[in-house]
């Protein structure tokens, strides 16, 4: 045996050692292949929540001119709506409380209608009602401020 593959093979027999030492604390809880989340609800909110209606709030501030402000419509929508999911796992007491989940779906569903009609708007420019999907727009952030009065008195009312 050469020098060196007698060096490799003490370094490996020592890292196997290493390794085979390595222990979970007893304070460590294994890791949940479940969803849970990361942050409260409130920097939920302002994190992801605030961000992505605001971004759908520019993409509305105006009528689409084109199918690029169509498909800029339906991304900020869609991404609203998936953002919803979201909520169903907090960790919060009023988590358990079936209007939660009420909320939540509603507020999902709001956003998916108005992904639909702005996706029927991109597909068909020519055919396109900007007015049919502002009201969709406004059931939006309608259902948001249920949700707000019902579980967070004190977060903002929210503005189409």
């Amino acid at each position: 045996m050469t020098i060196l593959s007698r060096a490799i093979t003490v370094v490996l027999v020592a890292c196997s050692s290493f390794v085979g030492n390595v222990q979970l604390q007893p304070d460590q809880a294994p890791i949940s292949g479940r969803p849970e989340p990361v942050v409260d609800n409130g920097e939920f909110m302002d994190l992801f929540l605030k961000s992505t209606y605001g971004e759908l709030q520019e993409a509305m501030a105006k009528p689409p001119a084109d199918r690029k402000a169509w498909a800029n419509i339906y991304q900020k929508a869609i991404r609203l709506a998936e953002m919803q999911n979201l909520l169903f796992f907090r960790n919060r007491d009023e988590v358990k409380d079936p209007r939660w989940g009420a909320a939540t779906a509603e507020t999902r569903q709001a956003a998916a209608d108005l992904a639909n009609a702005a996706l029927f708007g991109l597909r068909n420019v020519q055919k396109a009602d900007y007015e049919g999907v502002r009201k969709k727009y406004v059931t939006l952030a309608q259902t948001c401020n249920v949700c707000h009065k019902t579980f967070a008195r004190d977060a903002p009312t929210i503005k189409p």
